[in-house]
């Protein structure tokens, strides 16, 4: 049976006062495809109010998070949902910037010292303690996104690290990728190791992971079909 791929969206908050239909949920066409390609069986997720059902995290062998502007609750549902039941995790973007700021929070909130339920205290820090941000702003990195056949004007070349679970995964020491992010991981964190390093000579991070089963990179795999091996990695058991 093909393995079920939660595909996680990208959330469009608008201002309730100004229409009641302004909030609504995105699915890149892009990480669907991609999933269909590995063998495997996409499932949109979709949250209600920022949140997701535990049934529908239950449903899914995996799960694709796709690049967006924002955390939301779901994110860090996901990611903790993946991490404590070992599934599968392949972010993108901001999906793979999520795997360092899920953890940097976690070690704060558990430091603190939280009663109840380790996500909602994460939540809670996020959007309510936390001032700034725990991404990094990066110039150069942010590409116009070109047509179609043309992926490569927006791609640069990236150094995959030895010993790695992206280097187990993809075979080889680069990869190019396209690249349409002003965001990123900070190069000095020490919580999640880093896969992945910018080609450019410019210290930027392009792929952190944890374990055997959370991996993330910075550039879009899915922009095109060159980089199916980062989409198998979702097939394994």
């Amino acid at each position: 049976m093909a393995k079920r791929i939660g595909i996680i969206p990208a959330s469009f908050i608008g201002d309730p006062e100004k229409s009641c239909m302004a909030d609504y949920y995105s699915l890149g066409h892009n990480y669907i495809k991609r999933t269909i390609e590995a063998g495997c069986t996409p499932i949109g997720l979709a949250p209600a109010d920022d949140w997701l059902t535990e049934d529908a995290l239950e449903l899914c062998d995996g799960f694709v998070v796709q690049g967006g502007a924002e955390f939301y609750p779901y994110h860090f549902q996901v990611i903790h949902h993946a991490i404590t039941h070992h599934k599968k995790y392949l972010g993108i973007c901001l999906g793979q910037q999520l795997i360092y700021v899920y953890f940097e929070i976690k070690r704060r909130v558990e430091e603190m010292g939280y009663e109840g339920d380790l996500v909602k205290a994460i939540v809670d820090y996020y959007q309510n303690v936390l001032t700034g941000s725990l991404q990094q702003q990066i110039p150069g990195h942010r590409s116009e996104r070109p047509p179609r056949g043309q992926e490569d004007m927006a791609k640069h070349d990236v150094n995959i690290v030895p010993g790695t679970l992206l280097h187990r995964v993809m075979g080889r020491d680069t990869m190019r990728l396209c690249t349409f992010h002003n965001l990123n991981t900070p190069p000095t964190q020490t919580l999640v190791p880093i896969s992945a390093w910018s080609a450019l000579g410019d210290g930027v991070v392009e792929g952190t992971e944890y374990g055997d089963n959370i991996l993330g990179v910075q550039g879009h795999p899915e922009a095109d079909d060159l980089l199916p091996e980062l989409f198998a990695f979702l097939t394994e058991d």
